[in-house]
């Protein structure tokens, strides 16, 4: 027998469960930006059908249309965060960019089994609000003005298979810290060579 309720549900997985959406756009464009920048849900996610009045039914929906929200909702969080504590104020840095900073910085990279997924398909990882909003630093990479954290290497016109970037880790709190920096090197089918950090993604 089957039993059919209106009740609204929902279940929350787990980290085996985060895996990269078939149809999500991956990068590099023509100009070598690194793209996408970063990743939400957006896919099978639980939302009202907009098509019936009154916000009464729900669907399962796929698509830029469920990851935008997600985003602008961990923005609006962060910045939310941000005021409470002053912190443009403290670093003279823009809210815009501390935001940018925090989510990309915190970011979980996912894996594929045992593999990353691509820098060029997830970008930064899997934004995660909680982690920007208790950072204890934020990094601001230069040639990125808006305080998003890649690393662009751009062409090689010359081929000498050398890159390099620079950036700058900034303490948010009153005490001294230290970091270990490690990197993987990835290369993909079609893209030969990207670069990721691990942990805090550069």
């Amino acid at each position: 027998s089957v039993t059919v309720n209106e009740d609204i549900g929902s279940a929350q997985y787990g980290q085996a469960y985060d895996t990269m959406s078939s149809f999500s756009s991956w990068g590099v464009p023509g100009s070598l930006e690194l793209k996408p920048e970063i990743t939400a849900p957006g896919g099978y996610i639980y939302s009202v059908d907009g098509m019936v009045p009154g916000g009464e039914s729900y669907e399962n929906m796929s698509g830029t249309s469920m990851a935008s929200p997600q985003v602008a909702g961990m923005a609006a969080l962060v910045a939310g965060h941000i005021r409470s504590n002053q912190l443009d104020e403290k670093t003279g840095v823009s809210s815009r960019h501390l935001i940018q900073s925090l989510l990309m910085s915190t970011a979980q990279p996912l894996k594929d089994g045992e593999n990353y997924y691509p820098v060029i398909q997830q970008g930064a990882g899997l934004a995660n609000v909680g982690s920007a909003i208790s950072a204890s630093s934020y990094v601001l990479v230069d040639g990125q003005p808006d305080g998003k954290v890649k690393a662009e290497l751009g062409d090689d016109p010359e081929r000498t298979g050398k890159y390099q970037f620079r950036f700058t880790l900034n303490n948010l709190t009153n005490e001294a810290q230290e970091y270990l920096l490690s990197a993987d090197l990835f290369t993909q089918d079609l893209f030969e060579d990207y670069a990721s950090m691990d942990e805090k993604w550069l």
